[in-house]
C-alpha cells in the first residue's frame, strides 16, 4: 500500500533549484519495484507449486511408513504374546512334572516306611475289639446281642 510520502513525492519538482529543466513528477518507486520483481516472483510460483506437491507426497509417504510401522509393531507384539504364552505353558508343564515326581517319590518312601514297621500285636487288637464292643453295648436304646 502506498504511503502518504509516496503520494506527496509525485508533486515535487524533478529538478534541483537553478536552471529550468524538464518538468515532471518522480517515478513511482513502488510500481517500478513491483514491475521489476514480478517476473522473478512469477518464476517462483511454479517452484512454490512444486514445493506444495513435494510436501503432500512426503506426508503421504510418512503416512504409509507409519501404517507399516504400526502393523510391524502389532505383529511383533502378537509374536511376543504367543512366545510368552508358550513359555508359561512350558514352565507349568515342568513344575507339574517336578511335583508329580516328588509326590511319587514321597509316596514310595511312605510305603517303604510303612512296610518296615511291625503290625499291631494280637493282644493290642483284642483290647481294641473289646473296647469297641463295650462302647456299642453302652449305647442306650439299642438291642445288644
Amino acid at each position: 500500500m502506498p504511503q502518504l510520502s509516496d503520494f506527496l513525492n509525485r508533486f515535487r519538482p524533478v529538478g534541483a533549484p537553478g536552471a529550468a529543466g524538464r518538468a515532471g513528477v518522480p517515478a513511482d518507486r513502488a510500481a517500478e519495484l513491483a514491475a521489476e520483481l514480478r517476473p522473478v516472483l512469477e518464476l517462483l510460483d511454479s517452484t512454490q507449486e512444486q514445493c506444495v506437491q513435494v510436501v503432500a507426497q512426503a506426508r503421504q509417504e510418512a503416512g504409509r511408513i507409519i501404517a507399516r510401522a504400526r502393523r510391524e509393531a502389532e505383529r511383533i507384539a502378537a509374536d511376543g504374546r504367543n512366545r510368552a504364552q508358550a513359555a508359561r505353558g512350558d514352565a507349568t508343564a515342568r513344575v507339574l512334572e517336578s511335583a508329580r515326581t516328588r509326590a511319587a517319590a514321597q509316596g514310595q518312601a511312605a510305603a517303604r516306611s510303612a512296610a518296615g514297621r511291625p503290625g499291631p500285636a494280637d493282644d493290642d487288637v483284642r483290647a481294641l475289639v473289646r473296647t469297641a464292643v463295650d462302647l456299642v453295648r453302652a449305647i442306650p436304646g439299642e438291642a445288644v446281642r
